[in-house]
């Protein structure tokens, strides 16, 4: 073959090649950030980690865990709104997200337009909890004292799912009860075991407390005892509103649907995950399986939800 014949060859293939364009890479093809809008230690942090680890070896790509704390959750949650939506950054939605948009003006962002659901992975439990050595043994007693001396609350933060159900015991009740704003319960835990707080009304980082006995748990915010606790009364038998605080996994909005299903499916199954399944034990939280959609129209619910206790608050 001569080489005018051989290179009219090659540029026949090259023009095909071209014209065909160039091959899509599949997803995923380099590591993903999650960004968790809590200090690291908290139990969102714990459980996400848990989880994506479990998820990254399904994906064949590292999930890198990048913590974005601060303005109830706001700052991180602005961030993942407005990244890329090629799935390669998302990150944990927490109550206290959407009750942020609700309670506040200046919020980047909307729960149900800016953001691309995932998948759910569990409810958080959240508890009213003490020292062991305060005298109170039930919420009831602690509302007494409060109305004898005002007592200190600490909360993962302003407008969280905690702090708002406590205004709400406060509000019905008549507590006395003084609000301490912590950056997640990384931090309000270890002012409740420093004294700084009279008590906490926080996600259940605290539970390995209760099992040392170092601290007790006075009511729990599910709609039902938790299997945990089986002693202790719920809000909502006391008599109280309470909200469900979701733990979930959500991008920015318009991931394309197959990147989205992949990543669904992903930590869907790695929710069986050994690891994951004890640190959710550990902290007593349920592993709840829901697709994207069926947490769209849970969180949908929740939201409205959410709207009539910020309402029923501001009357």
């Amino acid at each position: 073959m001569n080489s005018l014949k051989f290179s009219s060859i090659c540029a026949a293939i090259g023009a095909v090649l071209v014209a065909s364009g160039p091959a899509l890479a599949e997803f995923p093809e380099k590591p993903i950030t999650l960004i968790v809008p809590w200090s690291a230690g908290g139990s969102t942090d714990q459980t996400a980690r848990a989880l994506s680890e479990a998820a990254s070896k399904e994906l064949g790509q590292p999930i890198v865990v990048v913590n974005k704390p601060g303005a109830s959750t706001t700052l991180g949650m602005a961030e993942l709104a407005s990244a890329e939506p090629d799935g390669y950054t998302i990150g944990t939605l927490s109550t206290t997200t959407y009750m942020a948009q609700i309670t506040r003006d200046d919020v980047p962002y909307s729960m149900m337009e800016d953001f691309s659901f995932i998948s759910y992975y569990g409810d958080n439990l959240i508890g009213v909890v003490a020292l062991s050595d305060k005298p109170w043994n039930s919420l009831e007693e602690l509302i007494a004292a409060s109305k004898e001396k005002g007592l200190n609350f600490g909360t993962g933060g302003v407008n969280t799912t905690q702090h708002l159900t406590t205004e709400a015991v406060k509000k019905d009740s008549g507590a006395g009860l003084t609000h301490i704003p912590y950056r997640g319960s990384a931090e309000s835990l270890p002012a409740l075991l420093g004294g700084h707080v009279d008590f906490i009304t926080e996600t259940s980082v605290w539970a390995p407390y209760v099992d040392s006995g170092e601290v007790k748990v006075l009511a729990v915010n599910l709609p039902e005892r938790a299997k945990a606790f089986p002693d202790v009364p719920t809000l909502t038998e006391l008599g109280y509103p309470t909200l469900r605080s979701v733990q979930g996994i959500i991008g920015p909005a318009g991931i394309p649907e197959d990147v989205r299903m992949k990543l669904e499916t992903a930590f869907r199954n790695a929710l069986t995950d050994p690891t994951f399944v004890e640190t959710m034990g550990k902290l007593r939280m349920e592993i709840v399986e829901m697709s994207g959609p069926e947490m769209h129209d849970a969180i949908e619910a929740e939201v409205d939800k959410a709207s009539d206790l910020v309402n029923s608050l501001s009357n």
